[in-house]
């Protein structure tokens, strides 16, 4: 009996021990996200986050206000920091929040596609501090899961040089970032200013699509503005969900 319970024990401190490492993993590859943003040297333009949460039972406007609410409380604002839009008959069902707080401005839209299939849509913009990127996410994740079983996030940081870099330095900053990221490159895009590259990161291998028949949950983007005369960069987990 005493070998029983030694044996279950045991297995029990490992269960823990590797649930207690995938969590350390999944912090540390969030947190490696932000040192490789870094290791860039570019100068940091904007963050962004996207969310969505599937709701699949009927659900009513009043529940769907009261879910923004609780978000937005998460989130460290206040009922009185938001502006409130909404449209409810027959053709459409839809609710919209909006807060501007200094340089973060935050979206959320509550939208009922029928009885059975709703979303709440959150987007996060901030253009003066990023280092808080890891505990927005992490409190936007469980609050998301507190009301939905399918949640996908996508996050966004980008950057800028005041400069033309020559095209062939692209590529040095761009492996330099898949290797930082433990990265395998997948496929790339490219043209006379731009290169675009998706690729899959053993650091960050919670947040995944499948993307012709490979993991992917990187991906980067290399631009030349000529309007602002700065070449822009973009490192996204899983993809960039921004037009550059």
């Amino acid at each position: 009996m005493k070998i029983v319970k030694a044996i279950a024990s045991f297995i029990i401190l490992m269960l823990i021990g590797i649930f207690i490492s995938y969590g350390d993993t999944d912090n540390n590859g969030y947190d490696k996200f932000l040192e490789t943003f870094n290791n860039t040297q570019a100068d940091f333009k904007f963050y962004n986050i996207k969310a969505n949460g599937l709701i699949n039972y009927d659900i009513t406007k009043n529940e769907i206000k009261d879910i923004c609410i609780d978000i937005l409380t998460d989130l460290g604002l206040e009922e009185s920091d938001i502006k409130w839009e909404e449209k409810w008959n027959e053709k459409e069902k839809q609710i919209y929040i909006q807060s501007n707080t200094g340089n973060r401005g935050i979206s959320i839209i509550g939208t009922k596609k029928n009885n059975d299939e709703s979303y709440i849509i959150v987007d996060i913009l901030d253009n003066k501090v990023y280092k808080n990127i890891v505990g927005i996410y992490t409190i936007l994740e469980k609050s998301l899961y507190k009301y939905s079983n399918v949640v996908d996030i996508s996050t966004c940081i980008s950057g800028e040089f005041y400069k033309k870099s020559q095209f062939n330095k692209y590529d040095d900053i761009l492996e330099k970032i898949l290797y930082n990221m433990n990265a395998e490159e997948i496929d790339r895009i490219e043209n006379e200013n731009m290169i675009s590259i998706t690729a899959y990161s053993k650091l960050l291998d919670k947040n995944y699509l499948e993307y012709l028949g490979n993991k992917i949950n990187l991906n980067i983007g290399i631009r030349y503005s000529e309007d602002e005369d700065k070449t822009l960069i973009y490192i996204a987990t899983p993809i960039i969900k921004l037009d550059y």
